[in-house]
């Protein structure tokens, strides 16, 4: 585990299975697991702790990488290097086949194979429809900037079907941004939140439609909540482009939207139609009991477990970038995506030969500034990056960048402050 403090639920459930959950080790204790392990199975995603773990040099093994990322938008990026480090790669998205990576791997005549995240369906025991008024349409994950669309608010407000309501269940802290934009929309009274929900089919027992729309940069792949929504028969509406639309097929399975404009027209089609809910629905249970059934995709898992288990232990080159700053392995992070922030980590304020333009630099760091939430706040964007490493002075750049931008002028003020006592000045 690379992060404390653990969930008591999970570290019981861990103990439950037999598992033994090292939270935080040392190179020391990592190097012995690797040793004594069969299989190193990575779950990939970019983590500043876990970049650090992989610049190191591991005993020879035999390396499963599971993406739990669709890898194609910054911050969460499958970069090339990931490919050779990798002895087989399960991606959870067919979107991921366009990454470096995968194009890396695959060169290299390693597998990678697509299974999607299992979704344990347990959970849905007992599921019944209950009866009620007016069309109900759920979302179900993290209420915040960094998954949920930036103009979520505003799309659900411009549905205009008379009796359309909307839940939303999960925690998050974006929740009393979305009730006031709503309020000020005049669609306050048409949308609840429940927080968060422990039973799943109580959820799910009033919603008409699952309206899902997404981060535009958001790396979500095989999306659980989707999946359990197409189980219980409630058809998805969501916004193309991102790794998570493939789980919906368009106008068989649910409604797909290109735009996000599209959105509240499609879920007014829903709303108006019951015939076309039902036939989404209907199809959308039963391809969700093709394809996401979690004993199929264990054990299509467990045939990827055993195969690469079989393989011969090598050592390999660590990811590299290990003896360099925070600030570059986190440029290192995003693969061809850096541009911008490879711009400022060249920038020289002083003239010397082989700097960036100024106007080059001052367009790159305008970029950074307009970062989205996502790759400004979450798992693995800037500030993920600038809490790890708080010593680092470009990071604290980009932070102040990032917090100008938003209107925080005295987190600007202190970041920039920051970034100068350890040694790149500002130019703001």
């Amino acid at each position: 585990m690379l992060d404390a403090p653990v969930s008591a639920p999970l570290l019981i459930q861990a103990r439950r299975l037999g598992m033994r959950l090292l939270v935080k080790p040392d190179r020391g204790a990592l190097r012995a697991a690797v040793e004594t392990a069969d299989l190193l199975e990575i779950t990939y995603w970019n983590h500043p702790r876990l970049l650090k773990w992989l610049g190191q040099e591991l005993p020879a093994a035999r390396v499963l990488l599971s993406c739990a990322i669709a890898g194609t938008t910054s911050p969460q990026v499958l970069f090339a290097e990931l490919g050779r480090f990798a002895d087989a790669m399960v991606i959870s998205s067919p979107v991921s086949r366009a990454t470096a990576a995968v194009r890396t791997a695959e060169s290299q005549g390693r597998t990678v194979a697509f299974v999607p995240r299992l979704a344990d369906m347990s959970r849905l025991a007992g599921f019944e429809r209950r009866a009620h008024t007016g069309i109900r349409v759920g979302y179900l994950g993290l209420v915040e900037p960094t998954k949920m669309h930036p103009r979520f608010a505003e799309l659900s407000a411009a549905v205009r079907t008379p009796g359309v309501r909307f839940d939303v269940f999960g925690d998050g802290s974006w929740h009393p941004e979305l009730e006031r934009r709503l309020l000020a929309l005049g669609a306050g009274a048409r949308v609840r939140f429940h927080g968060h929900v422990d039973h799943l089919p109580a959820a799910l027992a009033e919603l008409d439609i699952f309206g899902y729309p997404l981060a535009p940069d958001t790396y979500a792949t095989s999306e659980k909540a989707i999946q359990e929504a197409m189980w219980a028969g409630i058809p998805p509406v969501v916004i193309g482009g991102s790794g998570a639309a493939w789980l919906v097929e368009h106008g068989r399975t649910g409604l797909v939207c290109d735009r996000e404009d599209d959105y509240p027209r499609a879920i007014e089609r829903l709303a108006e139609d019951h015939v076309l809910r039902r036939r989404l629905g209907d199809a959308a249970r039963r391809f969700a009991h093709e394809q996401f059934d979690p004993a199929r995709n264990a054990a299509r898992l467990r045939g990827v477990f055993e195969a690469t288990a079989a393989l011969p232990r090598r050592t390999r080159d660590p990811l590299p970038g290990a003896n360099q700053s925070a600030a570059r392995q986190f440029v290192r992070s995003l693969g061809d995506l850096a541009v911008p922030f490879a711009t400022s980590l060249g920038r020289e304020r002083s003239g010397e030969p082989g700097a960036a333009p100024v106007d080059t630099v001052a367009e790159a760091e305008a970029a950074i500034a307009r970062s989205s939430a996502v790759l400004a706040r979450g798992e693995g964007g800037i500030i993920h990056y600038r809490n790890t490493y708080p010593e680092d002075p470009h990071l604290r750049l980009w932070s102040g960048l990032v917090a100008q931008h938003a209107g925080n002028t005295e987190m600007a003020a202190a970041e920039f402050a920051a970034a100068a006592e350890l040694g790149v000045a500002t130019s703001v």
